[in-house]
């Protein structure tokens, strides 16, 4: 321990003898370290933030297993009289719950707001071990009688944002839904149920479904077919999670041969908790986003230790003749390689000091740049145990990685040399090839981290150029829910009736609509479909279909083409023959090398035979660069919904509009919160957010690299010539001129980076390939890219080459054979 304390308190004194060698070296490590552990937090966020749920192991999601459009699919949500169902047959669960999400209008001293309510039955915070910070969950006497215990259970986050954090909010009341209800707890921080990302702002007993649930959600409550429904159980001792699939696919199959209509072809699964928090597609989606940006960042911290050891070599090269007079006087060779890796870590550890200020910096600028749909208490990006951890090894990986190298080099020098008065050259020692390596690996690396950043931007400059199907431009949206005011059918169409009347007089306003969903924000129910000479009485003759309820004028206020046949018309109304619009893709999906305008559509628990009056142009219904997706509208008239979008085409400027138009719909309904208000602009910047994102932190990322790749061969060079003084002098004394010798020098540095490029070309294909399913109309070896990213670091690699090259030119031959 003291030789120890001696070797730091002697790498201090040298840290401090050299500021300038330090200071680089810091700030190298720093960027590195700061990259790597930003990417880290935010992985760790989504990914890898554990649940915080009582042996969570034991808990697993009820699924539903099913053949949809042609392929087995599990989808984690269930029917409510499915799962009831198994709940009472199955002897492998020691206690189990069922949830389901649905938005709430929430009244009380504060302006109204419409927040995301979870209903859950009696047992569903006993069964997670739910964390409280005041108060009580539910019990099951909260569930036992319909509509007779209005109780609420407020988020930790929720409780902050709109109460200040208030001690007493206990026993206080809120309106939900126009119901009066009490707040009887509050949960714990970071408690989100069973969602990792975002949760609820509330929950409330299943027995009060009837004040909470509106539209489809109130609808699904009785349906069998209905997926929208969560169950979640916890598994007896002793149980296996297959013993218990086990039971639960008897129990399903035994659904199906008793009630074939709703239950043919579904079975139920089971998955742990923790891995049914996002669908499998997403999740991989998810992990490979995750995989790209550590490997980026590893590649710069790899990169700023290559930087960091040639600094280090350079210095053990100054050091030579101190490091053979200890070594002649007794000093072990282990003793100096330790003294050298503790100069090394040490350097390493405040580099990571200032990698966690670099990471506590660019993390609060990422989350002040999130979209506005997401809360700040989504996800957790704290520096706990994990975070501060990861940092502490990766710092002292780093030291260890960048010092070894240095630490064995400078250990065995030619004592009887060093001892002397030196006066060889240095040029063919290994130490000097070693620098040589470590550059042309910088520039491989610079050239995987920018070809990614690359392949990136161009993706987003493709996505931003993806033709939407639409007129996007001069649209105005915003949300309205007639179900959260109590509104009936009655009064809710009246509603709609009287926000279109009054935008008619709306200034500026060229013409409005409604609908049940959005474009790129879609992610609307799927229903049923059977073409009408199909047996409708077996669902997997059908092919489950994203639908969207339309007012009159929504083609023709967003611009959507109808290619054959008509749009929808006020005729088209309830009491009237029930139609459908589908859309090109559908047409060619139902109706292959037939003329589908005319024939007919079953929507299963919907009236049957709609007849597809129009055939309308396929555009993007959820995310920007999504394949051709099947789609069928449905007249709003005939078909109510209580909780709709009003889209506004603007004459002009969208934005000129955005303000009035607001007031004029609060005004319809005072005490409705409007929803989601926006120009359709923001909405399609808020798609491409994930992606633009992506792009510019690798873009940050890749600079980085390229910065400390051309610092790097700067360095090298720069040393060579000093190094090479005598020789340059001579060369010139020979008659070389200035010419030939910047010619020498910039070829010298053109050769290091060529074989870096070589090198890294090879291995940012291989990466590429990986990456090819996150891109947008890009190939994994997009050949403008890779031109594009090795001619930039070339020319880099000249920048770098050529102050050095310059100052060796002007090398005193006189001089220099003096020296």
């Amino acid at each position: 321990m003291a030789n120890l304390l001696q070797d730091v308190r002697f790498a201090f004194r040298l840290l401090l003898r050299n500021p300038g060698v330090a200071l680089v070296a810091i700030v190298s490590l720093a960027l590195g370290i700061g990259a790597n552990t930003t990417v880290f937090t935010l992985v760790k966020a989504v990914l890898l933030q554990p649940m915080p749920i009582r042996d969570i192991d034991r808990v697993v999601v009820v699924t539903i297993k099913e053949m949809r459009n042609g392929a087995l699919t599990e989808n984690s949500g269930t029917s409510r009289l499915n799962f009831e169902d198994l709940r009472s047959q199955a002897n492998v669960f020691s206690d189990t719950s069922i949830m389901a999400f649905t938005p709430i209008a929430m009244a009380g001293s504060a302006e109204p707001e419409q927040v995301f309510g979870q209903l859950v039955s009696g047992s569903f915070f006993d069964l997670l071990g739910a964390p409280l910070a005041a108060g009580r969950g539910f019990g099951t006497d909260d569930d036992r009688d319909l509509g007779a215990r209005p109780v609420t259970v407020l988020s930790y986050g929720l409780w902050q944002r709109r109460f200040g954090g208030r001690p007493d909010i206990v026993g206080q009341g809120l309106t939900l839904n126009g119901h009066p209800f009490t707040v009887v707890g509050v949960t714990g921080e970071g408690f989100r149920g069973t969602t990792p990302v975002g949760g609820p702002d509330l929950w409330v007993p299943m027995a009060m479904y009837r004040e909470v649930l509106t539209g489809l959600g109130l609808e699904g409550y009785n349906t069998r077919r209905s997926l929208m429904y969560q169950g979640v159980a916890r598994l007896k001792d002793g149980v296996t999670i297959e013993q218990a699939r086990a039971n639960a696919d008897a129990i399903g199959k035994a659904l199906e041969r008793d009630i074939p209509s709703d239950n043919r072809g579904r079975t139920f699964g089971l998955l742990p908790v923790a891995s049914s928090a996002f669908p499998p597609q997403f999740r991989q989606q998810l992990a490979l986003s995750g995989s790209v940006g550590m490997t980026v960042v590893a590649l710069v911290l790899l990169i700023a230790c290559a930087n960091v050891a040639n600094l280090l070599l350079a210095r053990a090269h100054a050091r030579r003749q101190e490091i053979a007079v200890r070594l002649s006087i007794g000093a072990s060779r282990g003793r100096l390689v330790r003294q050298l890796l503790t100069e090394s870590v040490l350097l390493a550890l405040l580099g990571g000091l200032g990698g966690l200020l670099v990471a506590y910096w660019a993390r609060a600028l990422l989350w002040a740049y999130r979209p506005s749909f997401i809360q700040p208490n989504a996800i957790d990006l704290g520096f706990d145990v994990r975070v501060l951890t990861f940092a502490a090894l990766v710092s002292l990986a780093t030291g260890i990685l960048f010092g070894l190298a240095p630490a064995l080099q400078a250990s065995r020098p030619d004592m009887v040399t060093e001892l002397k008065e030196r006066t060889t050259l240095p040029g063919g020692t290994r130490w000097y090839n070693v620098r040589h390596l470590l550059v042309a690996g910088q520039v491989a690396l610079s050239l995987v981290a920018l070809v990614s950043a690359g392949l990136f931007l161009r993706s987003l400059s493709n996505a931003q150029r993806i033709d939407l199907g639409f007129q996007s431009d001069s649209l105005v949206i915003l949300g309205m829910n007639a179900g959260t005011q109590g509104f009936n059918e009655a009064r809710g169409r009246d509603l709609y009736h009287r926000a279109l009347d009054r935008l008619a007089g709306v200034p500026g306003v060229e013409s409005a609509t409604l609908s049940s969903g959005v474009p790129l924000f879609q992610f609307g129910f799927m229903r049923t479909a059977f073409r009408d000479d199909q047996d409708i009485t077996d669902p997997r003759n059908g092919r489950l279909t994203q639908v969207n309820e339309v007012g009159d004028r929504y083609f023709e206020t967003l611009g959507i083409p109808i290619v054959r046949g008509r749009a929808f018309t006020p005729g088209d109304r309830a009491g009237s023959a029930p139609v459908i619009i589908i859309n090109e893709t559908m047409a060619k999906q139902f109706y292959p090398n037939e003329e589908a305008l005319g024939r007919r559509i079953h929507i299963i628990n919907r009236p049957p035979g709609r007849e597809i009056v129009g055939i309308a142009k396929t555009i993007k219904y959820n995310f920007v660069g999504e394949e051709d997706t099947a789609f069928m509208y449905l007249p709003l008239e005939q078909n109510y919904t209580s909780q709709a979008v009003v889209q506004v085409r603007a004459a002009g400027d969208p934005d000129s509009v955005l303000g009035t138009v607001r007031r004029e719909l609060q005004a319809v309904e005072p005490t409705m919160p409007l929803l989601n208000v926006n120009t359709y602009r923001t909405v399609v910047g808020t798609s491409l957010w994930a992606p633009r994102m992506g792009a510019s932190l690798l873009s940050a990322f890749g600079l980085i690299a390229l910065l400390l790749a051309a610092i790097g061969l700067y360095g090298v060079m720069s040393y060579s010539v000093n190094q090479r003084t005598r020789e340059i002098g001579i060369r010139m004394a020979l008659g070389a001129g200035q010419r030939d010798v910047r010619g020498m020098i910039v070829r010298q540095g053109l050769w290091l980076a060529v074989g870096g490029v070589a090198v890294g070309l090879a291995a940012a294909l291989a990466l590429a390939r990986l990456v090819t399913n996150l891109l947008f109309g890009v190939s994994g070896a997009d050949p403008v890219t890779f031109v594009a990213v090795p001619l930039v670091l070339l020319a880099v690699a000249v920048a770098a080459t050529l102050l050095p090259a310059l100052r060796a030119s002007r090398v005193d031959p006189v001089e220099a054979l003096r020296t």
